[in-house]
């Protein structure tokens, strides 16, 4: 038999109404991940700009809340790079569990929001070493082989990481980007 406390904050915990999620944090990153994946990618766009991804957070509860906190801060810790059984673990869920709960709150599934943060991370790593092999790349960020690091940013950024580093190197002989703070918007996945 539940206690009447434990009851009522159970029920707070599976509320439906909308939520007040806040806008930094764990949360903002996600909408930037989500909002920088749809720029570079017609394949992301077509993911991402699809009608029960957009529903998928529409319906977030406060116990949603708690486990999504959870699970991205450990994706992202990671860098995408961990075993999606050790997540559910560390979710208190099993496997099976974790991948449906996640796919239906975010939308698409932990596997390919792992493949989204072991992008950036490479594409940081790019960015931030514009000598890094791709051999290095590879072993250093969880990926099998070569092929596989040029397969991933054909995928996610639509072209080669050779392209890729030519148009790097282009936009920093212009000189740097100096944003204008009145235009600054939210992204466009902002939760």
């Amino acid at each position: 038999m539940i206690a009447l406390g434990e009851k009522m904050r159970w029920r707070t915990m599976e509320r439906t109404m909308p939520l007040a999620v806040p806008r930094d944090g764990i949360w903002l990153g996600l909408a930037h991940t989500l909002e920088g994946t749809v720029r570079r990618s017609p394949y992301a766009r077509q993911i991402l700009g699809s009608q029960p991804f957009n529903d998928a957070r529409t319906r977030w509860t406060d116990a949603d809340l708690m486990f999504l906190r959870s699970a991205l801060e450990r994706l992202y810790e990671a860098r995408g790079h961990i075993r999606m059984h050790e997540l559910a673990a560390d979710c208190a869920l099993s496997l099976r569990q974790f991948e449906r709960r996640f796919k239906q709150r975010i939308g698409l599934s932990p596997k390919m929001f792992a493949r989204i943060l072991r992008f950036e991370a490479l594409l940081d790593a790019f960015i931030r070493e514009p000598a890094f092999s791709f051999a290095d790349a590879a072993s250093r960020l969880g990926f099998h082989d070569q092929a596989h690091v040029i397969h991933e940013f054909k995928t996610w950024a639509g072209c080669t990481p050779t392209a890729f580093l030519v148009r790097a190197k282009q936009r920093k002989m212009q000189g740097p980007i100096v944003p204008d703070l009145r235009h600054a918007m939210m992204p466009l996945y902002m939760v």
